[in-house]
C-alpha cells in the first residue's frame, strides 16, 4: 500500500520489505546506536509471540528524507528497529551459510536484505549505512558472518552493537535447537518471510529535512526532541563541508559535553532555541530546525556558528550554577538570588539568564538578578507562569540585554514591567494562595520569617534540610474522627488545609512534636523560634477564620519580601 500527498509518501511494508526495496543510510551524524541487549531481546520477543500466533507484529512509524541525488533515504527515525533487524537477517544467513543445502537462501539474504550492487561503482555496498561513528564498524560486523573476535570495538555504541549481533545469533540458535535438524532451514526460511512481509512498518518518505521533524512530531507522542537536534547537527556538518568537518565535530562535541553537567533529557535542543532567543530573534521551539537552515548558510557562516554555540554553552551552563566561575567576582546577594531563580527552574526566564550572564555588567547583575526573583515568586503565585505574553516578553528583553540595548538593571526592569504582577494583584493572590509541594511551602514561610525579622534579604533560599525543618499543617490533613476537629465542614476542610495560612515550620527538637489538636500544640508553637510559629501560641483555637487572618497578615507582608 502506497500513498503520495504533497511532498511526502508513506508505505506499509515489512520491515525486511524496507531493507529490501531500498537503499537506507542514516544522516552522517546521526546519534549511534543506542539499544542494549534487553531491547534487542524484547524486540525480538514480541515478533516471536506475534509470529507463533500467526499475527502481524506492527513496529510504528519510520520517517526519512528523500535524497533524490543518491538514490536513498536518510533515516530521521528507525535506525534501532532497522539496525536490529538487520543484524537479525544477518544472524540468520550466519546460522544457515554452514549448511550447503541453503546456499542459495544464504545468498538472498546477502543480496536481497543485507547489500545492493552500486553499478556505477561496480562494488556491492549494505543496504543500510549508519553514521560516521558506527558505520565502518558495523560493515565489519555484518561481514564477519558470526566472527566478532577480530572487531575490537572503539565506542560504547560498538559494544551495543556486539552484543545486538550476540543477542540475535543466540536466539537463531534457540529456534534451531526447537526443529529437527532436516527443519531448521524451512523455518528460518518462514523467519524472512514473516520479516519481510508481516513485521510491518509504515515508511514515511519526506522531500526535506523540516518536514521530516515536523511529520515525526505529529507522529509520536514524544516528539522529536532530540532528533531535531541531530538534524540541526547534520545540517551544519554538511554546511561546513568536509575540508572543515573535524573541527566542526570537535565544537559540537564540546558543547554536547559541557552541557552534560544539566539534568535535563532535551538539554541540548533547550540550550539551541534558548541561544537564539537569546542572540538572534523570537521563534517557537518547533521552528529551531527551520530558523538555522534559512539563517545559518555556508562553511564560514556554519564554522563560526558552531563556535559561536560552544562558547555560549558554557555561559548558559553557568546559569544553573550559582557557584559557577563566572559569577565569583560578583557579590553574595547576587549569587543568592541566582540559587533562588533556579530552585524554581523558570524555563521562560532561561534566555533572559543567558544574555545577562554573557552581556550584563558585572556592577548590574545584582540588581537584574534580585529584581528576577520577586518577578518569579509573584508569577508563581499568581499563576501566570507560561503565557504566550511571558515567553516572548522575556526573550525580547533578553534579546535587547544581548545586543546591548539593555545594560542596566533599571532599564531591564522597565522592559519587563508589562509582566511584572503589581503590589494589589500579588497580594490578592497570596492571600488565597496553597502550596502542594513542601519545598514551595518552606521557601515561603521561610521568607516571611527572614522579612518579619527585618532581613534586609528575605527571598533568599534558607536552611531547608526537611530533616532539621519541617513544614506542618496546623489543622491536620486528616481530621475525619478527631473530636477536636468536628465542627470544621468535609469542605471547608478541602478549600483551607493547603493554605499557606494554615502551614508553619518547625525545629526538630526534643520538645517540637505536634499534636492533632491545637490545644495540646501549643507548647510545640511557643518552643519555636520562628515568629510566624510562635505566634499561633497566643492563638486560643484554630479554624477557617484564624487562617484567613493569618495568610492576609502574610500577603500584606509578601509585598514587602519580593519587592519590585
Amino acid at each position: 500500500m502506497a500513498d503520495k500527498s504533497g511532498g511526502f509518501s508513506f508505505d506499509l511494508l515489512g520491515i525486511g520489505g524496507i531493507l529490501k526495496k531500498n537503499q537506507l543510510a542514516m544522516p552522517p551524524h546521526q546519534r549511534e546506536f543506542s539499544w542494549d541487549s534487553e531491547r534487542v531481546t524484547q524486540m525480538i520477543e514480541d515478533l516471536t509471540e506475534a509470529k507463533e500466533t500467526s499475527k502481524d507484529h506492527f513496529l510504528g512509524t519510520i520517517v526519512a528524507i528523500k535524497d533524490d541525488d543518491r538514490g536513498l533515504l536518510r533515516i530521521v527515525d528507525g535506525q534501532q528497529r532497522l539496525t536490529t533487524t538487520t543484524i537479525l537477517l544477518s544472524a540468520i544467513r550466519n546460522f544457515l551459510q554452514t549448511d550447503t543445502s541453503a546456499n542459495l537462501i544464504v545468498e538472498a539474504i546477502e543480496s536481497e536484505f543485507l547489500t545492493t550492487i552500486d553499478r556505477r561503482a561496480q562494488e556491492r555496498i549494505p543496504r543500510l549505512a549508519l553514521n560516521v561513528d558506527d558505520n565502518e564498524f558495523f560493515k565489519r560486523l555484518i561481514a564477519s558472518k558470526g566472527d566478532f573476535s577480530s572487531l575490537s570495538p572503539t565506542r560504547e555504541s560498538h559494544d551495543l552493537l556486539v552484543d545486538a549481533a550476540k543477542s540475535c545469533g543466540d536466539w537463531v540458535s534457540r529456534v534451531a535447537a526447537t526443529h529437527a535438524s532436516s527443519d531448521v532451514t524451512n523455518r528460518l526460511n518462514d523467519w524472512l518471510e514473516y520479516l519481510e512481509n508481516r513485521a510491518t512498518a509504515v515508511l514515511l518518505s519526506v522531500s526535506d529535512g523540516s518536514r521530516a521533524y515536523k511529520m515525526f512530531e505529529t507522529l509520536n507522542d514524544r516528539g522529536l526532541r532530540t532528533s531535531q537536534a541531530d538534524l540541526v547537527k547534520a545540517y551544519l556538518f554538511g554546511e561546513v563541508g568536509d575540508s572543515r568537518l573535524p573541527e566542526a565535530q570537535a565544537k559540537w562535541s564540546s558543547m554536547r559535553e559541557t552541557l552534560q553537567e544539566l539534568d535535563d533529557d532535551d538539554r541540548t535542543i533547550n540550550f539551541l532555541w534558548h541561544s537564539i532567543l537569546a542572540t538572534r530573534k523570537f521563534i517557537k521551539a518547533d521552528n529551531l530546525y527551520d530558523t538555522i537552515s534559512d539563517d545559518v548558510r555556508g562553511s564560514s557562516n556554519s564554522a563560526a556558528y558552531l563556535d559561536e554555540l560552544e562558547k555560549l554553552a558554557r555561559t548558559y551552563v553557568s546559569t544553573y550554577h550559582h557557584s559557577a566561575d563566572r559569577w565569583q567576582n560578583l557579590g553574595p546577594k547576587a549569587r543568592k538570588a541566582l540559587e533562588t531563580i533556579n530552585s524554581f527552574n523558570p524555563k521562560p526566564m532561561r534566555p533572559l539568564l543567558l544574555s545577562i550572564a554573557a552581556k550584563m555588567p558585572d556592577n548590574e547583575i545584582e540588581g537584574c538578578l534580585s529584581y528576577l526573583v520577586s518577578m518569579t515568586v509573584r508569577s508563581i503565585v499568581s499563576g501566570s507562569t507560561r503565557s504566550g505574553v511571558i515567553q516572548d516578553t522575556y526573550a525580547s528583553t533578553a534579546l535587547g540585554v544581548y545586543k546591548g540595548r539593555i545594560a542596566r538593571s533599571e532599564e531591564l526592569r522597565n522592559s519587563l514591567s508589562n509582566i511584572a504582577v503589581s503590589d494589589v494583584d500579588f497580594m490578592e493572590s497570596f492571600s488565597t494562595a496553597k502550596s502542594s509541594k513542601a519545598a514551595l511551602g518552606r521557601y515561603y514561610l521561610h521568607s516571611l520569617e527572614a522579612a518579619k525579622a527585618c532581613d534586609a534579604e528575605p527571598w533568599y533560599i534558607q536552611n531547608d534540610d526537611p530533616s532539621q525543618i519541617t513544614l506542618e499543617h496546623i489543622m491536620p490533613q486528616k481530621i475525619h474522627g478527631i473530636t477536636a476537629w468536628e465542627s470544621i465542614s468535609e469542605e471547608d476542610h478541602r478549600r483551607h488545609v493547603k493554605r499557606l495560612g494554615n502551614l508553619c515550620l518547625l525545629q526538630k527538637t526534643p520538645n517540637s512534636n505536634k499534636a492533632n489538636d491545637f490545644t495540646s500544640s501549643i507548647g510545640a508553637y511557643e518552643a519555636s523560634p520562628y515568629k510566624w510559629t510562635n505566634m499561633l501560641a497566643k492563638q486560643d483555637s484554630w479554624g477557617i477564620s484564624e487562617i484567613v487572618n493569618r495568610q492576609q497578615e502574610m500577603a500584606e507582608l509578601a509585598v514587602k519580601t519580593w519587592p519590585i
